[in-house]
This record gives structure tokens, C-alpha cells and sequence, in this order.
């Protein structure tokens, strides 16, 4: 698991660095923090919406929608949390990563100002 965190936040990185260059044109600090804050959060998101599903916060509406909607029998029917991915640690790590290396970006540049 280790070395899949790591594997993500340099993948995590090296897209923060293409979209700088995609959308500033061209690789400073500011256009880091910038874009590592809006991938860091989209990371963390997802970590937390998995895990609120993988919760089973949400399979009572979600039986009801199976019932309402289709006539199926009970046993054909699974809940929310079966459904979802279970994969939400390693993008939370690295969305972690990436916002805390935003931060140490932030203070670098607030100093130098």
C-alpha cells in the first residue's frame, strides 16, 4: 500500500505540474499552489464521498429507488455499499499530500513577497 501511495502522489504531482503548464503556460509557484489545492480537494472528495457511501448512510433510499423502479426480485437487489468502490484510502493520502505540499508552497511564497 505503501508503494501505490507513493506511485499516486508522483502521478498526483506530475499532472499538477501539466496542468500548470496547460492553463498558466507556464510552471511558477503560484500556478502550483493554484492547481494542486483544486486536484488536493478533488482527491479528498472523492476519499470522503466513497467513504460515506461505503457507510451505508445512503441504502435505504437507494432500496427504495431499486424497489420503486424496477420489479425485481429481493435477492437481485444489493445495497449502495456493495456497489461502490472500496478504494478510498490512497486517494485521501494523496490528496492529503498534495494539500499539504500546497501549504508548504503557500508559506514559501507569502514569505518571499
Amino acid at each position: 500500500m505503501i508503494k501505490k501511495s507513493f506511485v499516486w502522489i508522483a502521478i498526483s504531482q506530475i499532472l499538477i505540474l501539466l496542468f500548470c503548464f496547460i492553463f498558466y503556460h507556464r510552471i511558477n509557484l503560484l500556478s502550483y499552489i493554484n492547481v494542486s489545492f483544486v486536484i488536493g480537494a478533488v482527491l479528498i472528495l472523492y476519499a470522503m464521498a466513497g467513504y460515506v457511501i461505503k457507510g451505508r448512510f445512503f441504502d435505504i433510499v437507494f432500496y427504495s429507488f431499486q424497489y420503486f423502479f424496477s420489479r425485481m426480485s429481493n435477492r437481485d437487489r444489493q445495497p449502495l455499499s456493495e456497489l461502490a468502490p472500496q478504494h478510498y484510502v490512497i486517494p485521501f493520502i494523496t490528496g492529503s499530500t498534495a494539500i499539504v505540499l500546497m501549504l508548504g508552497s503557500l508559506l514559501i511564497y507569502y514569505f518571499s513577497l
